[in-house]
């Protein structure tokens, strides 16, 4: 076989590996002499036909996802083809000229604290890119890590994902225990690449790896690997211990967490932030990210008269509002104004000080006293553009934007806070070309593409928002909003499964993500995944115990299976927090009715109605227990305002089945037979932009 073309063009120049599962060599193209590449054999656990052609499928989804990653991050390995010969699978792959880290890893040569935070930052900045696809490597381990020759950079190669279909467990040093159960996670990955980083501090070969596993505490189960003569920073300890940890409930659950925590020991990130202020505020995104940028080039022009006490004062100011310590700003632009009526820009500053503590009153009047005082300060415009959007006051607002884009033409933001304005007044013709016009000044604005995404898809142009999200994901693949946001529109077109893969990226990125977790278990509830489906809304009251929405979804999905007093449990938890909310009063009276308490059902109903005139359905519902309860005249009466309301609201189905129900308890003849439902009408779990 070695001395044999495969594919009829890949010339073998020699093995790599050649293990019991899988064997690797180095290739030559022979239509592109001089370019090698890795070829992988991969052994299958079967000869079936039937399950080869299974195998073969399961490939070719793992396979297109991996080829996109490769595209997609220069530190991942690429895959370049994959093919089948005499019914055996081959992954061609990309050959990275360098050195595996086995080679930095050497016994007895522990690598410097510094090299270690790293490793691990470098590779963890992969993951969270990999990760947000849906992949986990599952054989993370110094060996499958190389270090480029070309640019010194580290490339994660040899993804354990295209083995699974042979469960292939290549060095079990560095797999933790739920993977060799099968209960992969994607924290699988965090545990291994600490691991890697204990190798590294200790100057662990591999082989010796298993020794230091043994070593545990007895009563934890936990890995001890340091010891007193190993001189690490106790911070780095900590981080890595919770990398390993035995239970991956305990563990880092996301690689975002790890390198969150890395940032802050190094606190490098903060120095930079400091010194470079203007780089602080373009890396923010939003309303008040785009406030902040409207003064930015303003920060050090100070008139060349202030006196050194004036410039020490609004140094002080400025210093304070870097450290979001605003009220301390006011104060000090306060004494330079005192000081010098006529400074602008301590106006201007204080204006956004005020902005950021929520007194847009103030900040506006702030931005319209810089005008006065500088009338072709385009940043002024802007500033207090934004303070009238925040005090709903749109029109206002865009004036402001309009304002400001006359003074600079190439003032991206100030084209996306007018789109934002005219989205608010159903302008949407204008606010798309403001939003395209913002992409074009600045083609990397993804906060345009984002808000230009949903107002296409509330405008039913759901292939053009798509196509907005992915450009998003494509600029920044960890950017949790695009994904949630594409899901949203993926389940409008019916696309559930892709919507749940979305939803899955944004949580993946973002573990607090509420929205993508109430979404995602709405899907799941649709779909009948029951135990997923209730995983999701419980992370969701983990997180945030006063989130209503999570109460009532819950509650709706507790109905749709038959748990009627768990659902009353959620629709009272609901109302205790918010007791005017009327879907929580309809939905709880269609579970009382389930469970024949028809005279609660009934009250929930008209306190629905009470709380709620053109609540449609509660006046169905209660139409429906009118009915059984024999009062007829009040039914008819509560199924001619649900027909009513259903027809203003293009409810036509709705409307339909009022009609049919008046029409049966006046004795009318109705097209076709009808069947009373035998429980009421409940809100729909809408989703949440």
């Amino acid at each position: 076989m070695d001395s044999h073309f495969l594919d009829r063009r890949y010339r073998i120049l020699k093995v790599l590996n050649d293990r019991e599962k899988a064997k690797t060599y180095l290739a030559e193209d022979i239509n592109l002499p001089g370019k090698q590449f890795v070829v992988k054999r991969l052994y299958l656990s079967t000869s079936n036909p039937q399950n080869l052609t299974i195998l073969h499928r399961l490939l070719d989804n793992k396979l297109i996802t991996l080829e996109q990653l490769g595209q997609e991050h220069d530190q991942i390995q690429k895959l370049v083809a994959y093919f089948e010969e005499n019914e055996e699978f081959y992954l061609v792959q990309e050959f990275i000229p360098g050195l595996p880290l086995t080679d930095e890893i050497l016994p007895a040569q522990p690598l410097r604290e510094d090299q270690v935070i790293t490793l691990l930052s470098e590779i963890l900045e992969i993951l969270v890119v990999v990760h947000s696809r849906g992949v986990i490597h599952q054989d993370i381990k110094p060996e499958n890590i190389i270090r480029r020759d070309s640019d010194k950079k580290l490339v994660l190669v040899d993804f354990n994902t295209i083995n699974e279909v042979s469960t292939n467990f290549n060095s079990l040093e560095y797999i933790p225990i739920e993977q060799v159960n099968g209960n992969l996670k994607y924290n699988s990955d965090i545990y291994a690449l600490g691991i890697v980083a204990i190798a590294a501090l200790l100057g662990l070969p591999t082989n010796e790896i298993s020794h230091l596993r043994s070593q545990k505490n007895r009563l934890t189960g936990e890995i001890v690997w340091q010891n007193k003569d190993l001189k690490i920073n106790k911070k780095l300890v900590k981080i890595i211990n919770k990398m390993v940890r035995f239970d991956y409930r305990k563990r880092y659950q996301y690689a975002t967490e790890v390198l969150d925590d890395l940032k802050k020991l190094t606190s490098v990130e903060g120095e930079q932030q400091n010194q470079h202020p203007k780089k602080l505020f373009i890396a923010m995104t939003g309303i008040a990210g785009c406030f902040a940028l409207g003064v930015t080039g303003w920060f050090f022009q100070l008139p060349k008269s202030e006196s050194n006490a004036q410039k020490k004062l609004y140094q002080e100011g400025v210093n304070k509002y870097d450290i979001a310590n605003y009220e301390g700003a006011i104060r000090d632009f306060s004494q330079l104004i005192q000081l010098e009526p006529k400074n602008a820009l301590a106006y201007n500053k204080r204006g956004d000080a005020y902005y950021r503590l929520g007194d847009y009153e103030q900040a506006q009047a702030d931005s319209s006293q810089a005008i006065s005082l500088n009338p072709e300060d385009a940043n002024a415009y802007y500033d207090r553009g934004f303070a009238l959007y925040e005090l709903g006051k749109y029109k206002e607002a865009i004036a402001d934007y309009t304002q400001a884009i006359k003074l600079n033409s190439q003032d991206a933001y100030a084209y996306y806070g007018r789109g934002l304005a005219r989205v608010q007044i159903k302008e949407n013709k204008g606010a798309l070309g403001d939003f395209s016009k913002a992409i074009a000044i600045k083609p990397e604005y993804t906060e345009a593409y984002l808000q230009r995404g949903i107002l296409r898809r509330r405008l039913k142009l759901r292939q053009a928002s798509i196509q907005d999200f992915d450009k998003i994901i494509k600029i920044n693949p960890s950017d949790a909003k695009a994904y949630y946001q594409r899901g949203l529109t993926q389940v409008i077109n019916k696309q559930k499964y892709a919507a749940l893969k979305d939803y899955s990226d944004a949580i993946n990125i973002n573990p607090k993500y509420i929205e993508a977790y109430l979404n995602r278990g709405d899907i799941y509830s649709d779909l009948g995944n029951k135990i997923e489906a209730t995983e999701d809304y419980n992370t969701i009251l983990q997180l945030d115990p006063k989130f209503i929405a999570a109460y009532i979804h819950r509650g709706i999905h507790r109905f749709s299976f038959g748990d009627y007093k768990g659902a009353i449990q959620d629709y009272s938890e609901a109302l205790k927090l918010d007791p005017n909310d009327a879907a929580a009063y309809n939905n709880r009276g269609n579970a009382y009715l389930e469970l024949g308490n028809k005279k609660a059902a009934n009250q929930d109903y008209s306190q629905a109605i009470a709380i709620d005139a053109n609540n449609a359905l509660a006046y169905y519902n209660r139409g429906v227990i009118r009915a059984k309860q024999k009062n007829k005249q009040g039914a008819i009466a509560d199924f001619k305002k649900a027909a009513k309301l259903f027809q203003q609201q293009g409810e036509k189905d709705s409307y339909q089945d009022a009609q049919r129900e008046i029409a049966i308890l006046q004795n009318k003849s109705v097209a076709g037979k009808t069947t009373r439902p035998k429980s009421g009408r409940r809100e729909k779990k809408g989703s949440r932009e």
